[in-house]
C-alpha cells in the first residue's frame, strides 16, 4: 500500500470515530432521578427445627473432623472404617461428596437402605434424621456440607 492510500483510508477511521461519539446516547438522559426499585416480600420462611443434641459432630465425634462453620453453612469430613457406625443424628439440607468409596447402609424412618458410594460422587440432599453403617471392606470418607438455611412453612 502506498502512503497516499494510507492518509486516506487513516482519515476515513478517524472521521468515523468522531460522528460515531457525537450521536446522542438513547435512553433517558435525566441521571437524577432515582430508578432504584424497591422489592418487597412477605417472607414466610423458618429455619429447620435443630437440636443440638443431634448435631452430627457431636453425635460422630469419633468419625468427623470440623474443616469450616460459617454462612449457615458448616463443613466437614467424616471416615468411617469397616463395620463403624455413625449413630443417629440430624442433618438440615446438606451435601455430601464422596473422597473414598465404599458400601454404606443408612437407616432412617424404620427402613434400612445399601448404598454403593462411588468416590467423586456428589450427592444433594434435603434434611433428614438418620444413622449410617460402614457395610463394606473399605474405609468411606465423605465431605459433608449441612446449610442452614430458612425453609419455606
Amino acid at each position: 500500500m502506498n502512503q497516499s492510500t494510507i492518509i486516506k483510508l487513516s482519515f476515513v477511521i478517524f472521521i468515523s470515530v468522531v460522528m460515531s461519539c457525537n450521536q446522542p446516547e438513547s435512553g433517558n438522559k435525566n441521571t437524577s432521578t432515582d430508578t432504584t426499585s424497591t422489592i418487597t416480600s412477605k417472607d414466610t420462611s423458618i429455619m429447620p427445627a435443630y437440636d443440638p443434641a443431634m448435631d452430627p459432630l457431636k453425635v460422630e465425634g469419633a468419625y468427623a473432623k470440623a474443616l469450616g462453620d460459617t454462612l449457615n453453612i458448616k463443613m466437614y469430613e467424616v471416615a468411617l472404617k469397616p463395620g463403624d457406625s455413625a449413630f443417629i443424628h440430624t442433618h438440615p439440607d446438606y451435601t455430601m461428596y464422596v473422597l473414598q468409596g465404599g458400601k454404606i447402609a443408612i437407616t432412617a424412618n424404620g427402613s434400612r437402605r445399601e448404598m454403593d458410594l462411588k468416590t467423586g460422587m456428589g450427592v444433594i440432599f434435603g434434611a433428614v434424621t438418620h444413622s449410617a453403617k460402614n457395610t463394606g471392606n473399605t474405609t468411606v470418607r465423605l465431605l459433608i456440607n449441612d446449610i442452614y438455611r430458612p425453609r419455606a412453612k
